[in-house]
């Protein structure tokens, strides 16, 4: 009993990490005003049928900086899986130029 309540536990919780890619603009010279922005969407048995969830990581970040120029950015998209499930996150950061 405890061997098979032990194997559930590491199919349910078990966790791999992947980071897919990374992408940087040229960095500016006044690096004063950092903004940050984060999506993430749970698939649940591999059925993912969109990824409209990144179409907020641009209002995000624009929405900290809405008179200035965005530049510097770093994009980097992650995967987490697990047994029955996985999250994708993108993450962005960059400054704000006014």
């Amino acid at each position: 009993m405890k061997k098979s309540l032990f194997v559930i536990f590491l199919l349910v919780f078990y966790q791999c990490a992947f980071l897919h890619s990374v992408s940087i603009t040229p960095q500016p010279a006044d690096r004063n005003n950092k903004i940050e922005a984060e999506v993430s969407k749970t698939v649940i048995l591999a059925f993912n049928f969109n990824n409209d969830f990144l179409n907020e990581l641009p209002e995000k970040l624009i929405s900290q900086c809405p008179s200035g120029k965005i530049t510097g950015l770093v994009t980097k998209y992650e995967h987490y899986s697990y047994f029955l499930w996985y999250v994708m996150k993108v993450k962005s950061s960059g400054y704000c130029i006014k």
